[in-house]
């Protein structure tokens, strides 16, 4: 479900980078770095949470994951 609610945001992200993430994968910037996004979303337990970067590769928009994990990942994202 995350996998597909994902893919269809990058897409849409892609297509125009004004378009808003889905509220439910609770994508935001990550405070006090340039570029780099988290993402938290939950299977009723334990919650998910992950940090990426969008980067573009042969003109071609790619995700670079940072970290996936639990709330660790937000030490050094």
């Amino acid at each position: 479900m995350v996998r597909e609610k994902f893919i269809a945001a990058c897409d849409a992200y892609a297509a125009d980078p004004a378009t808003s993430w889905p509220a439910s994968l609770g994508v935001k910037s990550v405070r006090g770095t340039s570029g780099v996004l988290e993402m938290t979303w939950s299977f009723a337990s334990p919650d998910g949470r992950a940090t990426f970067e969008l980067i573009t590769v042969d003109e071609e928009l790619r995700v670079r994951w940072r970290r996936v994990g639990d709330d660790e990942v937000f030490k050094n994202p």
